[in-house]
């Protein structure tokens, strides 16, 4: 089954989250902000990461970043997050993010970018 990790600083959030996509059959782990994430990165190796961008020590931008250069690069990361202005869009496409949520989002949307980015030709 699929491994995914959740980045974001939102506890009840994260945890929902995670709780629904093990409940579709997802493996999904946790990180609270994008150190954390990067570490999990190199220990999990997910298939896929969410993100969000504004969190604490390090935000969505500088995870992406730095994830770009590692050894994991090629892993797709979608970015879930109340920034909604078009110019965040673009500036996280940009620099390398494949999908955008804006919270507050639907379930049934997240499912449809996990499933779409866990396809092997994307």
């Amino acid at each position: 089954m699929a491994r995914i990790l959740i980045i974001d600083d939102e506890t009840k959030l994260r945890e929902t989250i995670c709780e629904m996509l093990s409940f579709v059959g997802y493996d999904v782990y946790q990180a609270e902000n994008g150190s954390e994430g990067l570490e999990k990165v190199n220990k999990l190796q997910p298939d896929l990461i969410i993100c969000d961008i504004m969190m604490p020590i390090l935000d969505g931008y500088g995870f992406i970043k730095q994830h770009q250069l590692s050894n994991y690069s090629n892993i797709p990361v979608l970015f879930l997050t109340a920034k909604v202005e078009l110019k965040d869009i673009e500036n996280a496409i940009k620099i390398g993010v494949k999908g955008y949520i804006k919270k507050p989002f639907l379930f049934s949307e997240l499912k449809q970018q996990i499933e779409f980015y866990l396809l092997p030709e994307n």
